[in-house]
């Protein structure tokens, strides 16, 4: 693999927890760019990742001394996780007790209970706006508010995402004989003690990272309005997975995180386009600048088309260096390779 198997493990505790993530199959993805990258073109490579989600891959690319990585997503979440853990400074453990226990300056913001009342109690909301908006050095601020996120996205069930609270009472929610809150309400009970545990994954991640500062660049963008305008100076590794649905707060969950994040009530949106055209659109804007030779990473087969109808796309710029299946059913599957540019 491109990293160890210790190391990656140090990156995937840091990264930011996202369901339906291409992270379950880093090590596969990390082998099959090892097979097509040798190793001694290694250290010149640079890394372009256009939805970076969870951020492990790039991680994983900065983690082995790639020449240059560029982290970039629409979705706000990913930034925010992106900018404190390519740029963030590591975090002591007084300036984040300091953070929870509101000793720390903050900048002017609403409180988060406005905007989150129905799925967080005031506590919580509370602890968010401590180290979210606190006032610190940008690099130290940029890691208290990925903790801060990570720290709601806690309460968040691991199937339902953030449920309805139907009252904020814990003794009527232990009462509840329709759903367990158990978890909710041992989470809400331990308070910010699992930020300890956060901080020390992520100073883990920051500490493992080779390529040097200045050679890492986060940006947040459509990957269409960006990808022509970057630097694929050979050898390069392209990511080109857009988002299925073609939304950024389609879904609840994105709209609580992002609207907290946003120190605002974000509305649902729909994009103007079919699914189908969306992802075309954009996989088709990522690779049409890509130099010849530029090897993509790109996955599919899981959304509004077809693995076959991806693979159909991809294969209009490159020749496959690498391919695999994933199974999702009886009769779909996922599609995910490496391809080089013609």
């Amino acid at each position: 693999m491109i990293v160890d198997a210790t190391t990656l493990a140090t990156l995937r505790a840091a990264m930011l927890p996202m369901d339906g993530s291409i992270a379950d199959h880093a090590e596969p993805i990390l082998a099959a760019v090892a097979d097509a990258v040798p190793a001694a073109a290694r250290p010149a490579l640079g890394y372009v990742d256009l939805t970076a989600g969870s951020c492990l891959l790039p991680m994983a690319f900065a983690a082995a001394g790639a020449r240059r990585v560029v982290v970039n997503d629409v979705a706000a979440r990913s930034v925010v996780a992106a900018r404190a853990l390519f740029l963030g400074a590591p975090l002591d453990a007084a300036m984040l007790q300091q953070a929870c226990a509101g000793r720390l300056p903050r900048r002017p913001h609403r409180p988060s209970f406005h905007i989150v009342a129905d799925h967080l109690m005031a506590p919580t909301a509370a602890l968010f706006d401590r180290l979210f908006h606190a006032e610190a050095p940008s690099a130290e601020a940029a890691s208290l508010r990925y903790l801060a996120l990570l720290f709601v996205l806690g309460f968040a069930d691991p199937d339902d995402g953030f449920r309805i609270l139907m009252t904020h009472d814990p003794a009527q929610l232990r009462a509840d004989r329709e759903t367990d809150w158990s978890a909710f309400l041992a989470r809400l009970d331990a308070g910010a003690a699992p930020l300890a545990a956060a901080r020390t994954a992520l100073v883990a991640a920051q500490s493992v990272l080779r390529t040097p500062g200045p050679a890492r660049r986060v940006l947040h963008a459509d990957m269409q309005d960006i990808a022509a305008g970057l630097d694929y100076t050979a050898p390069c590794l392209v990511a080109v997975n857009p988002p299925t649905n073609g939304v950024d707060e389609y879904l609840i969950d994105d709209q609580i995180l992002h609207g907290l994040i946003a120190n605002r009530q974000v509305p649902l949106a729909r994009a103007h386009e079919d699914a189908a055209t969306f992802w075309r659109r954009r996989v088709v804007a990522a690779l049409t600048p890509l130099p010849r030779g530029t090897l993509y990473l790109v996955w599919g087969g899981d959304g509004a088309m077809d693995a076959q109808a991806c693979y159909a796309v991809w294969s209009r710029f490159g020749d496959a260096v690498h391919q695999a299946q994933v199974p999702l059913g009886p009769d779909r599957m996922a599609l995910w390779g490496v391809f080089r540019r013609r």
